[in-house]
C-alpha cells in the first residue's frame, strides 16, 4: 500500500525529468521533488469550500478563480486544463527564476530541455539553490538577476494548484494572473521565452479588463485597476525600449570591453534618474520594487521579456473585432503552422 500512496508523486517527478531533460540529473531530481511535494500537500479545493473553518475570503478568492478559468477556456478558447482544481499553502514565494546576461552585450544565457526548448531562465524552488547558481554563473563574468515567483504553469503537463500567494492578491492582480498562466498551457512557440511571456501578458492584460467589465462594470474599481496594471506595463516597456538602446549604442562602438563596461555605469545611473523622474506616473505597485533593484544587463532583459513590444498583439486585437477569443485562435494557428510567430 506505500508504494502505490507514493505513486501519484512518481509520476509527476517522471514527467517533469521528460519535461526539463537529464543534462543536470540533480537539478531535475530537485526540481522534481519538489514538485512532488507540492502535488502531496495540495487539497481539492471542495475540501476547503466545505471546511467550515476555513477562511471565508479565501473560499471567495478561489470560487472567483474558478470562473475566471471558466472565463478563460469558455470565452477566449484557452485550454482546458485541471489546473486550478487544488489549494496549497505556502509562505513566500514559490519559486525563484534567475536571468543571466554577458556584461558588454545583450546576450542572455539559454538552457536547453526536450520539450520547453531553449528559455532563457532557470527556476530553482529553494532561495539558496537560486543563489548557488547566481554565484557561479557570476563566476563566468556574466551579469545576474534573482527574482521571487508566485505562480508558475507547468504548460499544462501537470496540475497545477491555487497557492494561498495567489489569492491575497487583488482581483484584477488575480484575474490577470490566472488568465496569463492559462495562456501558456495553450499557446506555447518553443524556444521563444520572450514571445510567450509577452503573448500571456498581453492576453492577461486585455483579458482582465474584458472579464472584469462584464462582471464588475466598466466603472468599476476592478476595471480602473486592470487597465492600470495594462497602462503600467507600456509605460515601464518605454522606458526598458531606451535604456536597451543607450545600452546597445555602447556595446556597438569599437571600443575596448574594459572601457565599455566603465561607460555603462554612467548609463546605468542616469537610467536609475530617468526612472526616478518617472515614477510618480505609475498607477499601480507592480514595478515599485525596480527602484531598489541594481540595474545589469540581466535585470533589463529579465523585465524586457514580458512587456516588449505589446502593441503588436493590438493590432492584432483590433483586426479581430477586439475579440479576444480570435486573437488565441489566430495565435494557435501560428503556433500549429510551424512559423514560431517570427511575423511579430
Amino acid at each position: 500500500m506505500r508504494r502505490l500512496k507514493l505513486l501519484p508523486y512518481l509520476i509527476p517527478l517522471a514527467i517533469l525529468s521528460l519535461l526539463l531533460g537529464c543534462g543536470n540529473t540533480l537539478y531535475v531530481m530537485k526540481l522534481g521533488w519538489h514538485q512532488a511535494s507540492l502535488a502531496r500537500h495540495s487539497v481539492a479545493i471542495q475540501g476547503v469550500l466545505e471546511d467550515p473553518s476555513a477562511d471565508c475570503s479565501a473560499k471567495e478568492k478561489i470560487r472567483f478563480v474558478q470562473e475566471v478559468k471558466r472565463y478563460g477556456e469558455e470565452r477566449l478558447g484557452l485550454k482546458k486544463t485541471k489546473n486550478y482544481t487544488t489549494y496549497l499553502e505556502v509562505e513566500g514565494p514559490i519559486l525563484y527564476a534567475i536571468t543571466a546576461c554577458e556584461k558588454d552585450r545583450f546576450n542572455l544565457r539559454t538552457w536547453s530541455f526536450p520539450i520547453a526548448g531553449e528559455v532563457t531562465y532557470k527556476g530553482f524552488f529553494t532561495e539558496g539553490d537560486a543563489e548557488e547558481e547566481r554565484r557561479s554563473l557570476e563566476g563566468e563574468g556574466l551579469d545576474t538577476f534573482v527574482r521571487p515567483v508566485y505562480a508558475y504553469s507547468t504548460l499544462g503537463w501537470l496540475r497545477d494548484p491555487i497557492f494561498s500567494s495567489m489569492i491575497a492578491q487583488s482581483h484584477a492582480a488575480l484575474t490577470n494572473l490566472i488568465l496569463h498562466e492559462m495562456t501558456h498551457a495553450t499557446i506555447y512557440f518553443k524556444g521563444r521565452t520572450d514571445f510567450n511571456e509577452q503573448v500571456a501578458t498581453f492576453v492577461g492584460n486585455s483579458g482582465a479588463i474584458a472579464f472584469l467589465s462584464g462582471k464588475c462594470g466598466a466603472d468599476s474599481e476592478e476595471v480602473r485597476e486592470a487597465i492600470a496594471m495594462q497602462e503600467d506595463d507600456l509605460l515601464i516597456s518605454r522606458w526598458i525600449y531606451q535604456a536597451c538602446e543607450q545600452l546597445s549604442s555602447l556595446y556597438a562602438r569599437d571600443l575596448p570591453r574594459e572601457e565599455k563596461l566603465r561607460e555603462r555605469k554612467k548609463i546605468f545611473r542616469s537610467l536609475k534618474e530617468d526612472f526616478e523622474k518617472i515614477e510618480g506616473q505609475f498607477k499601480t505597485s507592480c514595478y515599485r520594487d525596480l527602484e531598489k533593484v541594481e540595474l545589469n544587463n540581466a535585470t533589463l532583459m529579465a523585465y524586457r521579456q514580458y512587456v516588449h513590444g505589446l502593441e503588436r498583439f493590438e493590432v492584432l486585437y483590433a483586426d479581430c473585432g477586439r475579440d479576444l477569443g480570435k486573437v488565441v485562435e489566430s495565435l494557435q494557428k501560428i503556433q500549429r503552422s510551424g512559423q514560431k510567430g517570427r511575423g511579430f
